[in-house]
């Protein structure tokens, strides 16, 4: 009895046995040493990995990143359009008839006629436009004085040295100086610029200087 108990046994073991290992996804047994459980049974069969599920949904974003170095500074722009021109500053050293020498006048500009005559050329006409939008702006309250020269080629005609200063007041008026600001020095004055003998000298003598204080 014994005996057939025992082949019995043997039998229902037949291709099971105690093992120490796994069977790897390529099929190939991989020992690793440490028993398994008693009466586990492992077959030699090789596995066979079914077909991946679905992919889950996505994940939380992250925090942001640091922020990174700044980028290197750019060209200097172009520059901007030059300022308007500011009225003419004294001329030291300048000669001028009894008004103009006092020292409380400051010269602010030269009107040049031509020979023999007391039309205000057009350039000139610009010059005085500037200055009286100039003093308006900056100094509305200011004495306006006009000094009459004349060059040595007027023969000293004192009607046409007043009817150059004449011009060039009715010019300051229209451009907004009041007329009860405006002061007439002596006429026909010689104080020259220029003692040249050319006809661009002749034109520079030949004028009527703007003067004015506070």
């Amino acid at each position: 009895m014994k005996i057939l108990t025992g082949i019995v046994i043997a039998a229902a073991l037949t291709g099971c046995s105690y093992q120490s290992g796994y069977i790897n996804n390529d099929g190939t047994w991989v020992a690793q040493g440490v028993p398994y459980a008693i009466g586990t049974c492992h077959s030699a069969a090789a596995f066979v990995p079914g077909p991946a599920g679905p992919a889950g949904p996505a994940g939380p974003a992250g925090p942001p990143g640091a922020p990174g170095t700044p980028g290197p500074a750019g060209p200097p722009g172009p520059a901007g359009p030059p300022g308007a021109p500011g009225p003419a500053g004294p001329t030291p050293g300048r000669p001028r008839s009894d008004l103009g020498n006092s020292p409380s006048w400051a010269f602010m500009e030269n009107v040049n006629f031509k020979y023999q005559s007391a039309e205000l050329q057009e350039r000139c006409a610009k010059k005085i436009a500037a200055l009286v939008a100039w003093m308006l702006a900056n100094a509305p309250d200011a004495q306006v004085a006009l000094d009459a020269h004349q060059d040595a080629a007027d023969d000293g005609n004192k009607a046409l040295a007043a009817e150059r200063v004449r011009a060039v007041r009715e010019a300051l008026v229209a451009g907004g100086v009041k007329p009860e600001k405006i002061s007439v020095g002596s006429y026909g004055a010689r104080a020259e610029v220029c003692n040249q003998n050319t006809e661009l000298c002749h034109d520079l003598n030949r004028r009527v200087e703007i003067l004015a204080r506070q």
